[in-house]
């Protein structure tokens, strides 16, 4: 590429870029301007922490409700607000098991990661030490480590997480009779108490507990008005932020999504030389969802990906939503070229992926036959058939949904239709 080619890309893309006047105030990971509409949750936060100031502190305290509802924002807001509070924030996200946790509590102390052969006491003993000289040091009056992502420590089966959880709980006892207050806040989509506890802890714990509710859609509205006060020149049309808000609150409730999917339109528009306008966010949502969807699948290990593309095959041929944790069992065994996972461990991982946000569950009733859980996934299975394997989508799905639809348009009764069609390799048909 010659210098001339390359000077042109780069003017191309700077008169992209003045689309926005401050393009920060759309970064999800910066802070907000001003807080929307959490007063009390804020209060409740000050409530627990505040409790130092008489030489008393809960131990843990569980913030939990969905995603972009502002619970690390405001955590962090407060404890920056408060000089004689040292706080700790870390994100578990990246533990791939429990040590792993403990390895990044560490680093984010400012140590280096311990081997897992050197145990569980060892990397317990070196974090208390590394607090008690850190809080003489800074003259702080309490320290509070914020574990983000709680959940994900759960997923390590083997780890023993609970155990875990008993031990951070010990450690606060300790540093207190060493004369350190010290607290832990666990952040995560759903209360601590609702994960694998032994009742040692659930007796240490209580109920401490913070629920951050969905943001409503005004809002959302608010929140979205207050950033692009600040991110563009031009007022933007209250038709577009509107549009925005309403798909963010319908779809799920999500403030950084909403803010994102705001950007992502405005960057769509701008590409295309015109005005932000409603139909920029349609195109939007339709990338983010594919964007996404693309992240969280990579990080699938094969059976899960398998279950993904076997959830999303049954939605779109039979057009039908939910489907029963044996129905998809039995799927996914017929058309695994591997030994099979056991039912039990099947069930774990459809419960992990309703962690990750792919899909979503319910309890129906059988009537005598008793309760029975039912799966949805929520992207477009388009989408999650063209990311795991578009060619098998195309062949074994989309290819034999069409011909079964003429046929049912031609007026063929079902069961002409499926004997009809017998020599079609078309898997989802039952």
């Amino acid at each position: 590429m010659s210098d001339h080619e390359l000077d042109n890309i780069v003017k191309k893309v700077r008169k992209e870029k003045k689309a926005f006047s401050n393009k920060a105030a759309l970064d999800t990971s910066n802070p907000p301007l001003e807080i929307v509409s959490r007063t009390d949750e804020i209060k409740e936060i000050v409530d627990y922490i505040m409790d130092y100031e008489q030489g008393q502190v809960v131990p843990l305290v569980s913030i939990y409700g969905r995603s972009g509802t502002g619970k690390s924002t405001l955590l962090k807001h407060v404890c920056n607000h408060l000089p004689k509070v040292k706080l700790c924030f870390v994100n578990l996200r990246k533990a791939k098991t429990v040590f792993g946790g403990v390895n990044i509590i560490l680093n984010e102390l400012g140590q280096q990661s311990l081997t897992s052969a050197q145990g569980m006491n060892v990397a317990m003993e070196k974090i208390q030490e590394t607090l008690l000289n850190m809080m003489d040091l800074q003259k702080k009056k309490l320290f509070i480590l914020a574990l983000d992502e709680f959940d994900v420590l759960f997923y390590d089966k083997r780890g023993n997480p609970s155990d875990f959880v008993y031990k951070l709980v010990e450690l606060i006892a300790d540093l207190k009779q060493k004369g350190c207050l010290a607290m832990i806040f666990t952040i995560s989509n759903n209360v601590l108490s609702d994960y694998d506890l032994d009742e040692r802890i659930r007796s240490r714990i209580g109920n401490s507990e913070i629920f951050f509710k969905p943001y409503s859609k005004d809002e959302m509205l608010m929140i979205l008005q207050q950033r692009a006060k600040v991110a563009f020149d031009k007022k933007i049309n209250d038709e577009i932020l509107e549009e925005c808000a309403k798909i963010s609150f319908l779809e799920h409730g999500d403030a950084r999504r909403a803010v994102d999917l705001l950007r992502v339109s405005a960057e769509i528009a701008a590409k295309e030389k015109k005005e932000l306008a409603v139909g920029h966010v349609k195109v939007a949502l339709q990338k983010i969802q594919k964007d996404r969807v693309e992240e969280v699948i990579e990080s699938l290990s094969q059976h899960s990906k398998l279950i993904c593309l076997v959830m999303a095959a049954k939605t779109f041929f039979h057009d039908k939503d939910w489907h029963t944790t044996m129905s998809l069992y039995e799927k996914y065994k017929e058309y695994l070229d591997a030994e099979p996972v056991s039912y039990r461990r099947f069930s774990e991982l459809l419960k992990d992926l309703e962690n990750t946000g792919l899909l979503t569950s319910k309890t129906s009733s059988k009537g005598q036959r008793g309760y029975s859980s039912e799966f949805q996934l929520v992207m477009d299975p388009q989408i999650v058939g063209d990311i795991i394997d578009k060619d098998w989508w195309n062949k074994h799905v989309v290819e034999p949904k069409i011909a079964l639809d003429r046929l049912n348009d031609a007026g063929i009764k079902k069961n002409s239709l499926l004997t009809g069609l017998t020599d079609w390799n078309m898997p989802y048909l039952s």
